[in-house]
C-alpha cells in the first residue's frame, strides 16, 4: 500500500504500540505513526500528525480518536470500538460500572494479575509488558467508565468505517450495535483483537479508506 496520507494508529487499554505490528506488516509501505498512551512506557506520546491523516483506533483508542481527531482527520477506521463503553441511565447497553470499578480495584491491588487476566479474556496469552504505569492505566479505566463520545460521533464530518468481532468478549456485539446504530458495521468472525488476529482484514479496510481519500 502506498498512501499519500499518513496513518495514526491508537491502541487500546492494557496494550502498547507493539499491538499494531501485524497490521503494519500487512499494510506494507504505508506511513504509520503509533500513538502511545504510555501504559508501559516512561512517557505517553499522543501527538497526532500535523498534516491530513487517517485515524485508526482500537477499543479505548476509538474513544480517544472520536474525541481528539480534529479537522485534519480525513477518515477513521474504528476497530473493536465504541462511542461509549460504560453503562448509564440513557445507555443500558454499556458495561456495568461495577465491572469497571472491580477492574480498577484489581489494578491497584495486583496490577500484573489483573492485566494478564484482562488480556487473556481479550484473546492474548502473552507476558504483560513492563514497566506497568498504574496511574495511566487507572486514567484509562476512568475514561472507559465515564467517557461519552456519542455526540462527537454525531458531529464527525469525515468518513467512518466500523469493524467489530462477532465473538468480542470485551465489547460485545450488543454494545457495538448500540453505539453505531446509524452506521454500517463490518462484522468479522473474531474476538476483541482483530488487528492481531485478522490483520489482513484490518489492513484491507484501512487501504480502502486511504484509496477513497486519494480519489476524492
Amino acid at each position: 500500500m502506498s498512501a499519500t496520507l499518513p496513518l495514526a494508529l491508537v491502541h487500546g487499554w492494557a496494550f502498547d504500540p507493539a499491538f499494531w505490528s501485524a497490521t503494519r506488516t500487512a499494510l506494507g509501505r504505508a506511513r504509520t505513526r503509533c500513538l502511545d498512551f504510555g501504559f508501559f512506557a516512561p512517557h505517553a506520546h499522543m501527538e497526532l500528525p500535523q498534516e491530513p491523516y487517517i485515524g485508526v483506533g482500537h477499543s479505548l483508542g476509538t474513544l480517544w480518536l472520536l474525541r481528539h481527531h480534529g479537522p485534519l482527520c480525513r477518515g477513521m477506521i474504528l476497530i473493536n470500538g465504541f462511542s461509549r463503553f460504560g453503562a448509564g441511565p440513557d445507555f443500558t447497553a454499556g458495561i456495568g460500572r461495577r465491572v469497571i470499578e472491580r477492574m480498577r480495584q484489581g489494578l491497584l491491588r495486583a496490577p500484573q494479575g489483573l492485566l494478564h487476566s484482562f488480556r487473556l479474556r481479550a484473546g492474548i496469552d502473552a507476558p504483560v509488558p513492563e514497566p506497568i504505569q498504574r496511574d495511566r492505566l487507572e486514567t484509562g479505566l476512568e475514561a472507559l467508565m465515564d467517557m461519552d463520545c456519542r455526540a462527537d460521533l454525531n458531529r464527525t464530518t469525515c468518513p467512518v468505517h466500523v469493524m467489530a468481532g462477532t465473538q468480542d468478549a470485551i465489547a460485545p456485539p450488543a454494545l457495538t450495535e448500540a453505539c453505531f446504530a446509524a452506521r454500517p458495521v463490518e462484522w468479522v468472525e473474531g474476538g476483541h483483537l482483530l488487528p492481531l488476529t485478522h490483520a489482513t482484514a484490518c489492513a484491507n479496510a484501512i487501504t480502502t479508506m486511504a484509496r477513497r481519500m486519494m480519489s476524492s
